[in-house]
């Protein structure tokens, strides 16, 4: 099974939430995160191993993301 390759669209509390459950699920993948704030996108690649912080745009452009989850 291919995982689902996700970008996170907002670094806060609630996407931490999500971070936690996610990393216990084996189909999904996140490859991404971005935020307003440069210093928050890059705190959250930092502790969950995410491996690119991305300019909202860039996100929403990539085809190699399948879902974006906004919070």
């Amino acid at each position: 099974m291919n995982k689902q390759k996700i970008g996170i669209d907002g670094c806060n509390i609630t996407s931490e939430i999500y971070l936690e459950i996610i990393q216990h699920t084996t189909n999904v993948e996140i490859v991404a995160c971005t935020d307003d704030s440069l210093s928050k996108a890059i705190k959250m690649k930092e502790k969950y191993n995410i491996p690119f912080v991305m300019t909202r745009s860039k996100m929403y452009k990539d085809h190699n993301i399948d879902y974006i989850i906004k919070l």
